[in-house]
This record gives structure tokens, C-alpha cells and sequence, in this order.
């Protein structure tokens, strides 16, 4: 019968693609995604912090000073001059009192200025893209250091000539390092200072013990497989109008795959409640910036599982990832993680969001959120830091060996056969830790629970903040 309809009616296929307009859910600022993995604060002689950005990036609703509102004051920008240097000189200015933000990305310079309030001078043409950007008082406190880590490149903006309101442009900077001194805070070190004597060198930061009140939180899907007009009405959404002519096929495993034409359009609902959808790129080659692809990728979730929901009940998404020209097309692979009252939280599988823009056109998204009792959640979020965590390096010292063999089984390392490891060989191989939750990829676990993760290059490893014990890894 439809094959007759498609000859009687004297149409194609193309007129069947899905419909482009779709009702757009909430979509919120991009500011609100991005943001610093960390801001690492140097008080001054070795005495450091790390924190996430939370209200030191944009100030919310406490009247702080911001990260954010002093880029925004940094200028005029035609005073401003840019002057490349070395990895070794960005060293000495973070040396000294200083406080920087690391982005897990690269954010285009000019994007970075726009969407951060930042005076968009000529002469920063000449840096592509931001992953760090801080204040240091080296030179009297006048200027800003940028670390373009995509390409190994360290920039100064020398601020020297800039008299803006009559005070340095880093009156604002010293203020909010000595605001996050006097509210209290953990205190890091780096790893060489725990060591003293025993030869290692790495100066990533970790903490020397965190005060926490995280604990187990259950979780449950945001789709379950008998929940069949869910599961419809979602696919809807994905196919619009053309939803009559999508064939939908039910696996034995429970899985549901619902197609479009010759699989130009599929979306796979996957028994542990995640949802990915495929979508065969059109002819059109327009292509976006950073700032016009994230705002696609942003409207694609709202259209289709909604935005709404992951901003409530203590949940925030941010962007963690964002990988330029994905299959060697020209656009982004958009990856969202996911906060619980400020604390990341980990898939030792996949990713709570991953969306891929491809010449302006989402070619893929998979979704896998999870979902908490708003109740659980303000109980985390109303206690008190009353737990004690043990001590970063002794996490290491305990478990060094597991690390040693992880690292080997996820090819971070190459070693000979029965070669003997020390917990000092670990150790110059660790690059950060910090506390959070923890989504293990066992799915009889529905709970999320509190970790240590020890990032190593492209590896995580995850311990139990109380106990150190290993509960899992993830590469890549």
C-alpha cells in the first residue's frame, strides 16, 4: 500500500525527510554551560587551591566579585598589546600570586571575547583559542596570560599602558584571590611537595585532605523499556509529521529502533534508558562557528528529551568536552557532563549528553541521563562537611599498583614484562584528582557514589572517598 502511494501520489522521499521546525523547549544561555573545568588559585608561596567555578566564574547571586566581571573590565582594548612567551615564563607568572581558569577544551579566541564581555581587541587576532586564561601579579598586576593548548602556545596581554579607571586593570583579580582566602579553603600542593627527597617531578596540584559530605544517591533511568508511550511519544518528537512512514522494529534484548527511509534517520532507544539517534548529513555545507554550533546542539536536547529537566534539583549541565571537525567534517562533537550541588559526576560508560554538529546540522545525539529524588538530592545539599576524606597522596600510596596495571590495560603505558613499578613511578604520572560521583557501568548499581578520580592523560581511575577502594576506570 505505501509503495502504490508513493506511484499514485507522484512523490519522493525527499518530501518525507523530517521536519526542521520543531518546538523549541528552554533553552538556556551558553554562558550557563561554559565555563572552567577548575580555577587554580596560588595565594602565594606554594599555597594553592582549586575549586570549580561555580560563583567564582560568574558571581551568581552573592554580590562576589567574578572571574567573568573582571575579563569583562580588562582593557580598553586598543591599549592592549599581545606578546607570545614561553611555556617557562607562563610558569613564573603562575608562580606567584595568580589565579587562572582551565577550560577541558579549546574555546576560539574571538568566541571566548564575545560570549565572556571581553574587549575584543585587534591584536588577539593573533591567538586562535583559549584552554587558560589568568591573572598574575608579576608585572605590577596589569596584565592577563593565555594558554592556547591546542597549539602549545603561551600568550601575555600586556595591560602595562592601560590607566582604565585609574587603578590596574588587576585590582579586581587581587580582590576576588583574597575573597576565596577569606572564605576558607582546601588546601593543595604539588604532588613533588608530598615527596620531598624521593626524586618525583609533577607539579599537578592535589588536595592535602577535603572535608565532604557527599554520600550514595540513588538514581533511575529516564526511560524504562515497558514504558511504551514514553518511548512513542519521544520518537515523535525525532520524526515529526513524517512518523507514519517510521518503521519500528523491537529487539529481543527489549531494545527499540525506530527508521526512517533507508536508515537516512535512526534512533535506538537502548534498554539501560539511554536514546541515540543518527541522522544521514544533508547537502547543505553551512558552516558555523563555536558559539552558532553549541547554540544548535543547545536547541536540538531542548527539542528532544527537553533542557528544563537537567537544570533542576540541585542538577546542572556544563559543557565537558568539545572536539572540533568529528569524522573530518567541519563542525563539533559536543560532550555535557553533568553537576549534583556543584560536584561533577562521572559515567565510567558514556556521558550523560553527546550531540555532533556538522555543518550546522545535528548528524548525532545520544542521551543518557539519570534521574534523583529532588528529596536525596537537598539532603546532600543541607549537610554538613562532617566526613574527613583520606589523604590524596595516601590514595595513591595504596593503590599504586592497581594504577600501574589500569594504565597498562588502557595502553597509557608500555612497560616489559615483570618490570617491577614504585609508587614513585605512579605518582610523576598523575596530572589531577578531585572528589565527585561516580556512575558505575555495572546496571544492577543504581546508585551513584562518592569518588576520588585520578586523571591520568586520557584515563580516569575512581576510588571510594572514604575507603580508597577501586571501584572502576574509564579511557579515552
Amino acid at each position: 500500500v505505501l509503495l502504490l502511494y508513493f506511484f499514485w501520489g507522484n512523490i519522493s522521499f525527499d518530501g518525507l525527510k523530517p521536519s526542521s521546525k520543531e518546538t523549541i523547549g528552554k533553552v538556556p544561555e551558553i554562558v550557563s554551560v561554559l565555563k572552567p573545568e577548575e580555577i587554580i588559585v596560588n595565594f602565594g608561596l606554594d599555597n594553592y587551591t582549586v575549586v570549580r567555578a561555580d560563583d567564582v566564574w560568574y558571581g551568581g547571586d552573592t554580590g562576589e566579585r567574578s572571574f567573568v566581571e573582571e575579563l569583562g573590565k580588562f582593557g580598553p582594548a586598543e591599549s592592549i598589546l599581545v606578546k607570545e612567551i614561553t611555556y617557562a615564563q607562563y610558569q613564573q607568572a603562575m608562580a606567584l600570586k595568580s589565579i587562572r581558569a582551565e577550560f577541558s577544551y579549546a574555546v576560539p579566541m574571538g568566541d571566548f571575547c564575545s560570549n565572556f564581555k571581553m574587549k575584543k581587541a585587534q591584536s588577539y587576532d593573533a591567538i586562535e583559542a583559549v584552554t587558560a586564561i589568568g591573572y598574575s601579579v608579576i608585572d605590577g598586576g596589569k596584565s592577563l596570560f593565555i594558554c592556547d593548548g591546542k597549539n602549545q602556545k603561551y600568550y601575555w596581554l600586556d595591560g602595562a599602558d592601560n590607566k582604565g579607571d585609574g587603578s590596574s586593570p588587576g585590582t579586581g583579580f587581587s580582590a576576588l584571590i583574597d575573597s576565596i582566602e577569606a572564605r576558607g579553603y582546601s588546601i593543595y600542593y604539588p604532588i613533588s611537595s608530598y615527596l620531598t627527597g624521593l626524586g618525583v617531578k609533577n607539579d599537578s596540584l592535589v588536595p592535602l585532605a577535603i572535608e565532604a559530605n557527599l554520600k550514595n544517591l540513588p538514581f533511575r533511568q529516564d526511560l524504562y523499556s515497558y514504558q511504551t508511550e514514553k518511548i512513542s511519544a519521544l520518537a515523535e518528537r525525532f520524526f515529526g509529521r513524517n512518523f507514519d512512514f517510521v518503521r519500528r522494529i523491537t529487539e529481543e534484548s527489549g531494545t527499540v529502533i525506530y527508521m526512517y527511509g533507508y536508515g537516512q534517520n535512526v534512533l535506538t532507544v537502548n534498554t539501560d534508558g539511554s536514546v541515540e539517534y543518527k541522522e544521514e548529513q544533508s547537502g547543505g555545507r553551512a558552516e558555523q562557528s563555536f558559539t552558532d554550533a553549541l547554540k544548535t546542539a543547545m536547541s536540538f536536547v531542548a527539542s528532544h528529551g527537553s533542557w528544563g529537566s537537567l537544570e533542576e534539583n540541585g542538577k546542572s549541565l556544563y559543557l565537558k568536552a568539545a572536539v572540533p571537525y568529528p569524522n573530518k567534517d567541519k563542525g563539533y562533537r559536543f560532550v555535557f557532563g553533568m553537576e549534583i550541588n556543584g560536584s561533577p559526576l562521572y559515567y565510567e560508560e558514556g556521558d550523560p549528553i553527546v550531540v555532533e554538529v556538522t555543518y550546522g546540522q545535528v548528524t548525532y545525539y545520544k542521551r543518557h541521563v539519570i534521574n534523583f529524588d529532588p528529596e536525596d538530592i537537598k539532603a546532600v545539599e543541607t549537610g554538613t562537611g562532617d566526613k574527613e576524606t583520606l589523604s590524596a597522596v595516601n590514595v595513591i600510596a595504596q593503590n599504586y599498583q592497581y594504577i600501574y596495571d589500569t594504565l597498562l590495560l588502557t595502553g597509557e603505558i608500555n612497560a616489559a614484562v615483570n618490570q617491577s613499578v614504585t609508587f614513585e613511578d605512579v605518582a610523576s604520572l598523575v596530572n589531577s584528582m578531585q572528589i565527585g560521583y561516580l556512575k558505575q557501568a555495572d546496571r544492577e548499581i543504581t546508585e551513584i557514589r562518592p569518588v576520588w578520580i585520578v586523571r591520568m592523560n586520557d584515563t580516569e581511575i575512581y576510588f571510594d572517598l572514604y575507603t580508597e577502594e577501586a571501584v572502576g576506570y574509564s579511557a579515552g
